[in-house]
């Protein structure tokens, strides 16, 4: 079955960072520089929840639902492309819409409570029910502690694991771990953080968590060729 062999392939399915691992709520962030995969690796995770039938939902600051929908189904076309055509990869991908659900804020400022406010009215209405949020372009230096704390506390009550990318500046101030200094007051939160290392012809995946570092992800990157995890055996 194409799902199956998907999974179990699935580099993630070692680490800390693997949807279907464990029930996890809290957060966790892609660091990297503009340009880098930060966007590419979260659709990555997103589809490996997704495949696990995980709830997922996308909330995107600045581009339309098509565009975000077009960057899933390329990804997805990218991991299926050298499967067996007989495989229903049209039935699968129609089978894992049912698990995602795309909100954009590009017409609209995106705040923390109107975010909170929005996820219950869909799941008061029992129109969707995330078991992950998936925030591409989040600024921390933008929202005040006091909201990051309060989203914090809405993942934990609502059972969600919060996932977001963040920028990373080359010259930027960073902590003594290499993490942004609008990130230092809040790694406490964190489950995972993740930074995009470029070296030679591979995008590294390196664990920048102020917790465990989950060491299983070290031989992890992304090829720039396809943009797809790999693993340094493969």
């Amino acid at each position: 079955m194409l799902k199956n062999m998907l999974i179990l392939r699935d580099p993630l399915k070692k680490t800390g960072i693997d949807p279907g691992k464990t029930e996890k709520s809290g957060f966790a962030a892609i660091l990297a520089r503009a340009g880098v995969g930060k966007t590419a690796l979260m659709v990555q995770i997103a589809l490996n929840a997704m495949l696990k039938e995980k709830n997922v939902m996308h909330i995107s600051k600045k581009d339309p639902v098509d565009k975000v929908a077009a960057w899933y189904e390329e990804v997805f076309l990218r991991l299926t492309q050298d499967t067996d055509p007989a495989q229903k990869t049209d039935l699968l991908w129609d089978e894992l819409l049912h698990h995602r659900f795309i909100m954009t804020f590009e017409t609209e400022t995106f705040s923390i409570p109107k975010l909170q406010k929005r996820i219950l009215e869909l799941t008061g209405q029992n129109i969707f029910h995330p078991s992950m949020i998936m925030i591409d372009g989040f600024s921390f230096a933008d929202t005040s502690n006091e909201e990051v704390e309060e989203l914090h506390e809405f993942a934990q009550n609502q059972g969600l694991m919060v996932w977001f990318t963040a920028r990373t500046h080359r010259d930027g101030p960073a902590g003594a771990d290499g993490i942004p200094a609008d990130l230092e007051p809040f790694t406490h939160l964190f489950e995972n953080m993740i930074l995009l290392a470029p070296e030679d012809d591979r995008i590294y995946l390196k664990p920048m968590s102020s917790h465990e570092k989950d060491e299983n992800i070290s031989g992890l990157y992304l090829d720039p060729s396809t943009m797809l995890i790999r693993g340094t055996t493969d």
